[in-house]
Protein backbone atom coordinates (compact mmCIF):
# COMPACT_ATOMS: atom_id res chain seq x y z
CA UNK A 1 0.00 0.00 0.00
CA UNK A 2 1.32 3.50 -0.77
CA UNK A 3 2.08 4.76 2.73
CA UNK A 4 5.27 5.36 4.67
CA UNK A 5 5.15 2.24 6.85
CA UNK A 6 4.87 0.04 3.74
CA UNK A 7 6.92 2.30 1.51
CA UNK A 8 10.16 0.32 1.19
CA UNK A 9 9.36 -1.01 -2.32
CA UNK A 10 8.80 2.52 -3.62
CA UNK A 11 11.84 3.94 -1.84
CA UNK A 12 14.15 1.13 -2.92
CA UNK A 13 12.99 1.29 -6.52
CA UNK A 14 13.68 5.04 -6.69
CA UNK A 15 17.02 4.76 -4.89
CA UNK A 16 18.26 1.76 -6.88
CA UNK A 17 19.00 -0.34 -3.80
CA UNK A 18 17.01 -3.30 -5.09
CA UNK A 19 18.57 -3.10 -8.54
CA UNK A 20 22.02 -3.00 -6.93
CA UNK A 21 21.21 -6.38 -5.34
CA UNK A 22 19.96 -7.98 -8.55
CA UNK A 23 16.24 -7.28 -8.14
CA UNK A 24 14.17 -5.26 -10.60
CA UNK A 25 10.91 -4.68 -8.71
CA UNK A 26 7.50 -4.49 -10.38
CA UNK A 27 5.31 -2.82 -7.76
CA UNK A 28 1.54 -3.30 -7.54
CA UNK A 29 -0.85 -1.29 -5.35
CA UNK A 30 -3.49 -2.93 -3.13
CA UNK A 31 -6.14 -1.52 -0.81
CA UNK A 32 -5.28 -3.59 2.25
CA UNK A 33 -3.08 -6.34 3.64
CA UNK A 34 -5.71 -9.04 3.29
CA UNK A 35 -5.87 -8.45 -0.46
CA UNK A 36 -2.08 -8.63 -0.67
CA UNK A 37 -2.09 -12.02 1.10
CA UNK A 38 -4.81 -13.29 -1.24
CA UNK A 39 -2.91 -12.12 -4.32
CA UNK A 40 0.29 -13.82 -3.18
CA UNK A 41 -1.54 -17.11 -2.59
CA UNK A 42 -3.13 -16.87 -6.03
CA UNK A 43 0.29 -16.46 -7.62
CA UNK A 44 -0.42 -12.89 -8.77
CA UNK A 45 2.40 -11.61 -6.55
CA UNK A 46 5.77 -13.11 -5.72
CA UNK A 47 6.19 -11.12 -2.52
CA UNK A 48 4.02 -8.79 -0.46
CA UNK A 49 4.12 -6.59 2.62
CA UNK A 50 1.40 -6.77 5.25
CA UNK A 51 1.05 -6.53 9.00
CA UNK A 52 2.47 -9.55 10.86
CA UNK A 53 -0.91 -10.59 12.21
CA UNK A 54 -2.39 -11.15 8.73
CA UNK A 55 0.50 -13.47 7.88
CA UNK A 56 0.36 -15.25 11.25
CA UNK A 57 -3.38 -15.92 10.90
CA UNK A 58 -2.79 -17.48 7.48
CA UNK A 59 0.05 -19.66 8.79
CA UNK A 60 -2.08 -20.74 11.77
CA UNK A 61 -4.67 -21.91 9.26
CA UNK A 62 -1.96 -24.02 7.59
CA UNK A 63 -1.75 -21.74 4.56
CA UNK A 64 1.83 -22.09 3.23
CA UNK A 65 3.15 -18.58 3.79
CA UNK A 66 6.41 -17.52 5.39
CA UNK A 67 7.98 -14.24 6.37
CA UNK A 68 11.10 -12.95 4.65
CA UNK A 69 12.12 -9.85 6.60
CA UNK A 70 10.75 -7.35 9.12
CA UNK A 71 9.91 -3.88 7.84
CA UNK A 72 8.61 -0.81 9.68
CA UNK A 73 9.63 -0.66 13.35
CA UNK A 74 8.21 1.04 16.37
CA UNK A 75 10.53 1.52 19.34
CA UNK A 76 11.09 3.75 22.40
CA UNK A 77 13.30 6.00 20.27
CA UNK A 78 10.84 6.07 17.40
CA UNK A 79 7.45 6.01 19.00
CA UNK A 80 4.24 6.99 17.23
CA UNK A 81 1.19 8.20 19.14
CA UNK A 82 -1.52 6.22 17.38
CA UNK A 83 -4.47 6.43 19.77
CA UNK A 84 -6.34 9.74 19.99
CA UNK A 85 -9.33 11.47 21.59
CA UNK A 86 -11.11 14.70 20.72
CA UNK A 87 -9.03 17.79 21.49
CA UNK A 88 -11.48 18.95 24.18
CA UNK A 89 -12.30 15.46 25.50
CA UNK A 90 -12.63 15.12 29.30
CA UNK A 91 -10.92 11.69 29.12
CA UNK A 92 -7.67 11.81 31.09
CA UNK A 93 -6.73 8.18 31.78
CA UNK A 94 -7.19 4.72 30.34
CA UNK A 95 -9.76 3.84 33.00
CA UNK A 96 -11.92 6.76 31.82
CA UNK A 97 -12.49 4.73 28.65
CA UNK A 98 -14.38 1.92 30.42
CA UNK A 99 -17.61 1.42 28.48
CA UNK A 100 -16.52 3.77 25.71
CA UNK A 101 -17.00 3.39 21.95
CA UNK A 102 -13.68 3.03 20.12
CA UNK A 103 -13.03 3.56 16.43
CA UNK A 104 -10.80 1.27 14.37
CA UNK A 105 -10.44 0.90 10.63
CA UNK A 106 -11.02 -2.85 10.83
CA UNK A 107 -12.17 -5.01 13.73
CA UNK A 108 -9.86 -8.02 13.99
CA UNK A 109 -6.90 -6.18 12.47
CA UNK A 110 -3.44 -5.87 13.98
CA UNK A 111 -4.22 -2.32 15.10
CA UNK A 112 -7.46 -3.46 16.74
CA UNK A 113 -5.59 -6.07 18.78
CA UNK A 114 -2.94 -3.52 19.75
CA UNK A 115 -5.74 -1.43 21.26
CA UNK A 116 -6.96 -4.48 23.20
CA UNK A 117 -3.43 -5.07 24.48
CA UNK A 118 -3.14 -1.45 25.60
CA UNK A 119 -6.52 -1.43 27.37
CA UNK A 120 -5.72 -4.73 29.05
CA UNK A 121 -2.36 -3.40 30.28
CA UNK A 122 -4.27 -0.76 32.27
CA UNK A 123 -6.88 -3.17 33.57
CA UNK A 124 -9.71 -1.71 31.49
CA UNK A 125 -12.40 -4.42 31.07
CA UNK A 126 -12.37 -5.12 27.35
CA UNK A 127 -15.86 -6.63 27.42
CA UNK A 128 -17.19 -3.22 28.47
CA UNK A 129 -15.95 -1.61 25.25
CA UNK A 130 -17.75 -1.15 21.97
CA UNK A 131 -15.66 -1.12 18.77
CA UNK A 132 -16.90 0.34 15.50
CA UNK A 133 -15.28 0.29 12.07
CA UNK A 134 -14.61 3.76 10.76
CA UNK A 135 -12.52 5.08 7.84
CA UNK A 136 -9.60 7.09 9.20
CA UNK A 137 -10.71 10.04 7.08
CA UNK A 138 -13.80 10.33 9.33
CA UNK A 139 -12.14 10.03 12.74
CA UNK A 140 -11.73 13.75 13.45
CA UNK A 141 -15.39 14.57 12.91
CA UNK A 142 -16.60 11.40 14.69
CA UNK A 143 -14.62 12.31 17.79
CA UNK A 144 -15.87 15.90 17.77
CA UNK A 145 -19.48 14.75 17.46
CA UNK A 146 -19.10 12.21 20.27
CA UNK A 147 -19.91 9.24 18.03
CA UNK A 148 -16.74 7.64 19.38
CA UNK A 149 -14.66 8.52 22.44
CA UNK A 150 -11.25 7.39 21.15
CA UNK A 151 -9.76 5.92 18.01
CA UNK A 152 -6.73 4.31 16.47
CA UNK A 153 -5.23 6.53 13.77
CA UNK A 154 -2.20 6.72 11.46
CA UNK A 155 -0.58 9.16 9.09
CA UNK A 156 -1.32 11.20 7.09
CA UNK A 157 -4.63 11.59 8.97
CA UNK A 158 -2.91 12.17 12.32
CA UNK A 159 -1.14 15.32 11.12
CA UNK A 160 -4.20 16.48 9.20
CA UNK A 161 -6.55 16.34 12.20
CA UNK A 162 -3.95 17.71 14.60
CA UNK A 163 -3.46 20.74 12.34
CA UNK A 164 -7.24 21.22 12.24
CA UNK A 165 -7.44 21.17 16.04
CA UNK A 166 -9.78 18.17 16.14
CA UNK A 167 -7.75 15.61 18.11
CA UNK A 168 -5.10 15.22 20.76
CA UNK A 169 -2.68 12.39 21.36
CA UNK A 170 -3.62 9.94 24.07
CA UNK A 171 -1.46 6.80 23.83
CA UNK A 172 0.82 4.53 21.83
CA UNK A 173 -0.92 1.16 21.68
CA UNK A 174 2.04 -0.60 20.04
CA UNK A 175 4.13 -0.02 23.16
CA UNK A 176 1.74 -2.26 25.09
CA UNK A 177 2.83 -5.21 22.91
CA UNK A 178 6.58 -4.76 23.42
CA UNK A 179 9.15 -1.96 23.49
CA UNK A 180 10.27 -2.68 19.92
CA UNK A 181 8.22 -4.51 17.29
CA UNK A 182 7.91 -4.78 13.53
CA UNK A 183 4.49 -3.58 12.42
CA UNK A 184 5.05 -4.63 8.80
CA UNK A 185 6.47 -7.85 7.37
CA UNK A 186 7.75 -8.87 3.95
CA UNK A 187 6.31 -12.31 3.15
CA UNK A 188 5.91 -14.84 0.37
CA UNK A 189 4.77 -18.42 -0.18
CA UNK A 190 6.86 -21.44 0.72
CA UNK A 191 6.57 -22.59 -2.89
CA UNK A 192 8.09 -19.34 -4.21
CA UNK A 193 11.10 -19.58 -1.86
CA UNK A 194 11.63 -23.22 -2.80
CA UNK A 195 11.49 -22.42 -6.51
CA UNK A 196 13.51 -19.18 -6.29
CA UNK A 197 16.07 -19.55 -3.47
CA UNK A 198 18.72 -17.32 -5.07
CA UNK A 199 16.21 -14.59 -5.91
CA UNK A 200 14.85 -14.75 -2.35
CA UNK A 201 18.36 -14.16 -0.95
CA UNK A 202 18.94 -11.25 -3.31
CA UNK A 203 15.60 -9.75 -2.34
CA UNK A 204 16.30 -9.99 1.39
CA UNK A 205 19.69 -8.32 0.84
CA UNK A 206 17.89 -5.61 -1.14
CA UNK A 207 15.33 -5.14 1.63
CA UNK A 208 17.97 -4.51 4.29
CA UNK A 209 20.00 -2.28 1.95
CA UNK A 210 16.82 -0.29 1.31
CA UNK A 211 16.11 -0.05 5.04
CA UNK A 212 19.57 1.40 5.70
CA UNK A 213 19.07 3.91 2.90
CA UNK A 214 15.60 4.93 4.14
CA UNK A 215 16.77 5.49 7.71
CA UNK A 216 19.43 7.96 6.56
CA UNK A 217 17.80 9.61 3.52
CA UNK A 218 14.41 10.86 4.69
CA UNK A 219 14.41 13.88 2.38
CA UNK A 220 14.77 11.65 -0.66
CA UNK A 221 12.22 9.08 0.51
CA UNK A 222 9.89 11.91 1.50
CA UNK A 223 9.83 13.09 -2.11
CA UNK A 224 8.94 9.56 -3.20
CA UNK A 225 6.17 9.30 -0.60
CA UNK A 226 4.63 12.61 -1.66
CA UNK A 227 4.55 11.29 -5.22
CA UNK A 228 3.14 7.79 -4.64
CA UNK A 229 0.71 8.68 -1.83
CA UNK A 230 -0.34 11.96 -3.48
CA UNK A 231 0.32 13.96 -0.31
CA UNK A 232 0.22 17.73 0.03
CA UNK A 233 3.87 18.87 0.17
CA UNK A 234 2.95 21.89 2.29
CA UNK A 235 1.73 19.74 5.19
CA UNK A 236 4.16 16.85 4.76
CA UNK A 237 6.76 18.30 7.13
CA UNK A 238 4.66 17.40 10.19
CA UNK A 239 4.37 13.71 9.24
CA UNK A 240 6.46 11.47 11.49
CA UNK A 241 8.46 9.14 9.30
CA UNK A 242 8.91 5.37 9.52
CA UNK A 243 12.03 3.58 10.76
CA UNK A 244 12.91 0.25 9.14
CA UNK A 245 14.58 -2.96 10.36
CA UNK A 246 18.08 -3.44 8.96
CA UNK A 247 18.43 -7.04 10.15
CA UNK A 248 16.25 -9.89 11.43
CA UNK A 249 15.59 -10.16 15.15
CA UNK A 250 13.01 -12.34 16.88
CA UNK A 251 12.28 -9.58 19.42
CA UNK A 252 10.55 -7.68 16.60
CA UNK A 253 8.00 -10.45 16.06
CA UNK A 254 7.78 -12.83 19.03
CA UNK A 255 5.66 -10.44 21.14
CA UNK A 256 3.19 -10.01 18.27
CA UNK A 257 2.79 -13.77 17.88
CA UNK A 258 2.30 -14.13 21.63
CA UNK A 259 -0.28 -11.33 21.66
CA UNK A 260 -2.16 -12.99 18.80
CA UNK A 261 -2.39 -16.24 20.76
CA UNK A 262 -3.33 -14.50 24.01
CA UNK A 263 -6.29 -12.65 22.51
CA UNK A 264 -7.40 -15.47 20.20
CA UNK A 265 -6.47 -13.65 16.99
CA UNK A 266 -4.96 -16.86 15.59
CA UNK A 267 -6.73 -20.24 15.73
CA UNK A 268 -3.56 -21.80 17.18
CA UNK A 269 -0.15 -20.58 18.41
CA UNK A 270 2.46 -19.74 15.75
CA UNK A 271 6.14 -19.86 16.75
CA UNK A 272 8.78 -17.48 15.44
CA UNK A 273 10.50 -20.36 13.67
CA UNK A 274 7.31 -21.38 11.85
CA UNK A 275 6.57 -17.76 11.02
CA UNK A 276 9.99 -17.25 9.42
CA UNK A 277 9.97 -20.64 7.69
CA UNK A 278 13.07 -21.80 9.57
Amino acid sequence: MPNDALGEPFYGADAGTFQANGINPDITYFANGANIVTAALAGNLDVGIANPLSVAVAIARNIPLQALAPGDLTSPNHRTQNFVVAKDSPIKSAKDLAGATIGVAEIGSFNYYSVLAWLDSYGVPIKSMKFVELPMSEIGVALQRGLIQASFISEPFTSRFMAAGLIRFFADTYGAIAPEISVAIWFTTKAWVKTNPDTAKKLVNGIYATAKYCNTHQAETGATLIKVAKLDPTTFGSVKRADFATQPDRKYLDPILQMADRFGATPRPVSYEEFMGS
